[in-house]
């Protein structure tokens, strides 16, 4: 493979090129003024759809990379909430290529808005009491605690269907989630530990339920002590996330939603993340970075969590 300099270096020249041979001339159009209008696709990319057993209907992104597989197969990154996250984080893994090396790209999120209603059961984990959960939805939170389902769907029916389709390396695996999806992100990384080597939970949920997640750490630490895992874990949240900003207010006062309590406080995620990162680092003795983005809200700090995630995740797969 080229090295990044010498890479630079042929870009540089054929540009100079391209530039002298039209220095006296000014380049002709190929196209009508008025090109045919067409809906955009992402380019090297395809999408299933699945229906579980249960009746389930999910949709399944893949976006694969320019490079031809590295000799143990392509290293894969799974994000949930595609519809937020996962042409992002494809540019982001794209642009990273040249830099790092190719990799794949994969989307798992929801095939409806009415299938999309069941995020709240998807990403949470099992014990989840309602009760204690906050009063702010109309209509109630509906089925929760559906964790444990969802990850057998993710590790089994999507990633086979995954390495049936591209070369995959089984070693070389990430999981990203942000908000619920960062709960359900550290639920898989406490629960099964050996399912990815990376996990990057952007602004995870831990005060969920009275933060049931937490009752998983005695079975991770179990994992741990057989000394069969080493994994790495990411943990991101928006600077401003410790309080309800102003456009998190218009929002909730649009959904007419109490503001008091505060929300943000009841929720605490800047705390939280703060105070699991200490104990894993401290008494789990697990490789995990923290990264509190200044400026940035729940909603505003997601591309800024995709960019580092990814470059956290591939700086280990090729370093």
């Amino acid at each position: 493979m080229l090295s990044i300099w010498k890479r630079l270096g042929i870009c540089l020249a054929a540009s100079m090129a391209v530039a002298t041979a039209n220095a006296d001339s000014n380049p002709q159009p190929v196209e009508p003024t008025q090109s045919r209008v067409r809906p955009y696709a992402m380019e090297h990319s395809k999408q299933w759809t699945f229906r579980t057993p249960a009746g389930r209907t999910f949709e399944v992104t893949v976006a694969l990379p320019a490079q031809p597989a590295p000799a143990g197969g392509y290293p894969v990154m799974y994000v949930l909430d595609p519809r937020t996250s996962f042409a992002t984080l494809t540019e982001t893994a794209r642009n990273h290529e040249w830099m790092f090396g190719p990799t794949v790209v994969v989307g798992v999120g929801y095939a409806s808005e009415a299938e999309g209603s069941n995020r709240g059961f998807d990403m949470t984990p099992p014990g989840t009491d309602p009760a204690k959960l906050p009063k702010i939805l109309p209509g109630g939170w509906g089925a929760v605690g559906g964790a444990e389902e969802f990850a057998s769907f993710l590790l089994g029916d999507v990633r086979k269907a995954v390495a049936a389709e591209v070369s995959i390396d089984p070693h070389r695996q990430a999981l990203f989630g942000h908000s619920l999806g960062g709960l359900f992100t550290l639920y898989v990384m406490f629960t099964r530990p050996q399912s990815f080597d990376t996990y990057i939970a952007g602004s995870p949920s831990i005060w969920w339920s009275d933060k049931v997640l937490l009752r998983e750490l005695p079975r991770f630490q179990a994992a741990l002590q057989k000394g069969d895992v080493e994994p790495r874990l990411l943990i991101t949240v928006g600077g401003l996330e410790d309080r309800t900003n102003p456009e998190e207010r218009r929002l909730l006062e649009m959904m007419k939603v109490p503001l008091e309590p505060d929300l943000a406080q009841f929720a605490d995620m800047v705390g939280n993340a703060r105070r699991l990162t200490t104990t894993l680092r401290d008494q789990h003795k697990v490789a995990v970075e923290l990264v509190e983005f200044a400026g940035e809200t729940h909603n505003s700090v997601i591309p800024a969590y995709l960019a580092r995630g990814a470059r956290f995740t591939l700086s280990r797969w090729y370093p």
